[in-house]
């Protein structure tokens, strides 16, 4: 599935809590888009940083 950046990095800022791992906030949103959690975590670190 194709999936926009700006999805992907708007759903993974939706998934903020306060101590809340990343590798769970990528799951999270690979789960809701329905891509894989190493594509949200690539995308992520790519344009956010420390994932």
């Amino acid at each position: 599935m194709i999936v926009a950046k700006h999805r992907i990095l708007q759903a993974y800022a939706v998934t903020y809590a306060p101590g809340k791992a990343n590798a769970a906030r990528c799951r999270e949103v690979a789960e809701k888009l329905g891509i894989d959690a190493e594509t949200v975590a690539a995308i992520v670190a790519e344009n956010v940083g420390n994932v």
